[in-house]
């Protein structure tokens, strides 16, 4: 008898010690999770996908003036003068670019395989101001 005793005295003590430790929910403690932010890759790839979009419109444009504005500052040193000189295969360029396949990306730099002609190609955006725009920086 004295066994059914404790057993039931423990029992009741791990009710109270379970009602005491619960939150419950009140106007002061609400217990319902917050709702769960985007993953920061998420908004990356967003806004990368959307400047590589402006890259190909640029590129398809077959404007030299518009390919500048898509490419970083030290791309344009490099490739400006040539940019002329490679106009013809602009469109086949901006029709890579919708085919690209995205490899490897972090917060400030994407890198990117196209297919031109047959051959396979590395590709590389990289943030470049203040308002996080995404702009060549290798192709």
């Amino acid at each position: 008898m004295k066994l059914i005793g404790y057993f039931l005295l423990g029992i009741a003590l791990a009710l109270m010690v379970d009602g005491v430790t619960s939150c419950k929910k009140s106007e002061n403690n609400p217990v319902e999770p917050e709702p769960l932010k985007p993953p920061i890759e998420n908004e990356v790839i967003k806004d990368l996908e959307d400047d590589s979009q402006k890259a190909e419109l640029a590129f398809k444009s077959g404007n030299t003036a518009e390919v500048k504005k898509v490419i970083s500052e030290t791309a344009a040193k490099i490739y400006g003068a040539e940019l002329e000189n490679v106009k013809p295969k602009f469109n086949a360029f901006a029709d890579a670019l919708k085919n690209k396949k995205l490899i490897a990306y972090s917060e400030l730099y994407a890198e990117y395989e196209i297919t031109v002609d047959g051959k396979n190609y590395f590709i590389a955006f990289g943030r470049q101001n203040e308002n996080g725009d995404w702009k060549l920086v290798r192709f």
